[in-house]
């Protein structure tokens, strides 16, 4: 799989959003394999995966940043989280591109952010698949989001050898 693949199925049952495909998923235990049904520039494809215990995939790495000195954005209502600008030093720590992203500094528990995934320290690239490579492009792009709306993040986990960029989704309540 890869980033820009849309997956449509797991284990045959169609997935219709990033909601379903999340129960779908977290409802495996990890270590089992899946059918993965999903489209690449216009072709169907399918691959078996095996799922993996996201705690110990992504545990919190790097939710111990130093403050950058830089003021947190405040907590979203529509989304449950702070975010600040990456720093050049951070970037460089982070092992990635300066001026990409901005980074999560906290996510309000029982929020949308909580709900689908995202972390402290995860670093948010794209929103439904509009580049965030500023704190004003993040608040640019979320402000137009409406509830009900399905809602895709492209973010990068971890840092090093086990950082990784996934997808993670759902639909604003």
């Amino acid at each position: 799989m890869k980033i820009g693949d849309t997956i449509n199925s797991v284990n045959g049952k169609p997935v219709k959003n990033g909601d379903e495909l999340v129960g779908s998923i977290s409802a495996e235990k990890p270590g089992s394999k899946i059918r993965i049904g999903y489209e690449r520039g216009g072709k169907a494809s399918e691959a078996t995966v095996t799922v993996a215990d996201r705690a110990k995939l992504y545990g919190n790495t790097t939710a111990n940043e130093e403050d950058s000195g830089n003021e947190e954005q405040p907590v979203s209502g529509k989304l449950g989280l702070s975010i600040r600008p990456i720093t050049p030093d951070m970037a460089d720590r982070l092992g990635i591109p300066a001026n990409k992203g901005v980074i999560v500094s906290e996510v309000k528990p029982g929020s949308f952010a909580e709900d689908i995934g995202l972390s402290r320290g995860d670093v948010i690239l794209e929103v439904n698949k509009q580049a965030v490579n500023s704190d004003e492009d993040f608040r640019r792009i979320t402000g137009q989001l409406k509830s009900g709306q399905d809602v895709v993040f492209l973010v990068r986990q971890g840092r090093g050898r086990n950082a990784s960029t996934i997808f993670l989704a759902g639909t604003l309540p």
